[in-house]
């Protein structure tokens, strides 16, 4: 993709965030979210070096010459995640994205529901081609996969069928979710869509809490959840 400008009212509805942002939320670092978003060089014997190319197309052009991400762009990048720290090697990620991309023609594969019921024999496939241990224990039985799925799975919304609506990053007991059709996805308190960080700002102003909650209209225990939000972020 190129450095051209994007206007940022078509992607209403996208979510958008920088790298940064992206890391931060997925609890990772910046240069791991940057190769596996954008892929990365490496030395060879060969002129000019090896290069291991994107997982998969994000939904944004550069903005200002700036990569920035969608919402399924995050999800899709947390499955990854998921799997890297299973020990999943990127090459075989790679391969059953594409290979997933394929079957159910779409771009974010990972974000679809029937990723779930019918991921396990992509990733089995591959473990007959690759032999890769890690892939064995996976794939064992759907319910080996499904087990591994679960914690990821529990945290998310669905469109019926379709691909992810909204993340529930503390899981849905914590009252903060991501939708990237409500404040360009940004964390928001439930059933009030107030942003968590605009919410800590008032609070960093030396405000108190039921002035905060009175210039929000939002319950005390609405500020003090997004506080919460904020500080387990920053842990």
């Amino acid at each position: 993709m190129t450095g051209r400008r994007a206007s940022v009212s078509p992607w209403v509805g996208t979510g958008i965030y920088t790298i940064p942002e992206a890391a931060h939320l997925m609890g990772t670092n910046v240069t791991r979210v940057r190769r596996w978003l954008l892929g990365y060089r490496f030395p060879t014997k060969a002129p000019g070096g090896g290069h291991s190319p994107p997982i998969f197309l994000p939904q944004l052009p550069q903005i200002d010459h700036h990569w920035a991400i969608g919402f399924l762009d995050l999800i899709e990048l947390l499955f990854i995640k998921a799997f890297r720290e299973q020990g999943v090697t990127l090459p075989t990620i790679r391969k059953a994205a594409k290979e997933a991309a394929r079957r159910w023609n779409t771009t974010h594969p990972f974000c679809v529901k029937r990723f779930a019921t019918d991921g396990r024999s992509i990733f089995a496939t591959l473990q007959d081609e690759t032999g890769e241990d890690t892939l064995l224990e996976l794939t064992r039985s759907q319910l080996c996969f499904r087990q591994f799925l679960n914690p990821y799975l529990k945290k998310l919304d669905y469109r019926g069928i379709g691909d992810v609506s909204r993340w529930w990053p503390l899981g849905k007991s914590a009252p903060v979710f991501l939708d990237p059709n409500i404040s360009f996805g940004k964390p928001v308190i439930a059933q009030h869509n107030v942003p968590t960080e605009a919410i800590c700002r008032a609070l960093e102003a030396d405000q108190t809490e039921r002035e905060v909650a009175d210039w929000f209209e939002i319950p005390i225990e609405a500020v003090r959840a997004a506080a919460r939000f904020e500080e387990c972020m920053a842990a």
